[in-house]
């Protein structure tokens, strides 16, 4: 009843209460898809979505998973859509950039990571990542100047392996 009322009289912001509900979806996708319940996180993301849709995290988060169940072009929309809805933040530039380079689209995807980087100069998993695209375009300059910046700051003992091994 006093809900009921609240809402009535016009003392509850139901954008407010959109938000937050779409942000508990969110988290609650977040969660199942690192536990690997990909249906059940891909029916949060989109329910999160239907209650925000200009929330950029979700996009990105939901076209992480489309690109983890291989409906590409999907993932690729929904990367987009986070850029449209928030264009200050670097995070699906990487994931775009990331789903460019797994289908050898180099080029684009090289264009992404220094967009991601742009935003956040610090992000050590665009920098492996683009070091990885420029080993694999065979430009060991660049993919050397990378790794040389980024081992003072790895702690991660296999990783720091894995670079130094890249450096020899």
């Amino acid at each position: 009843m006093f809900l009921k009322r609240l809402l009535e009289d016009g003392g509850v912001d139901m954008g407010f209460l959109a938000k937050r509900k779409a942000k508990i979806l969110l988290d609650e996708g977040i969660e199942l898809h690192r536990g690997g319940r990909l249906e059940a996180a891909e029916m949060k993301y989109v329910e999160s979505l239907s209650y925000d849709p200009n929330n950029a995290a979700t996009h990105v988060n939901y076209g992480d998973l489309l690109k983890q169940t291989r409906r590409l072009k999907a993932a690729e929309i929904e990367y987009n859509k986070a850029m449209i809805m928030d264009p200050d933040i670097g995070d699906p530039h990487a994931s775009l950039g990331a789903l460019y380079h797994s289908q050898s689209r180099y080029e684009e995807a090289e264009r992404e990571y220094e967009k991601a980087l742009s935003y956040d100069p610090g992000n050590i998993n665009v920098k492996l990542n683009l070091a990885q695209l420029y080993m694999d375009t065979v430009r060991f300059t660049q993919m050397r100047k990378i790794y040389e910046g980024l081992l003072p700051h790895v702690k991660d003992p296999r990783l720091r392996a894995l670079i130094e091994d890249r450096l020899r």
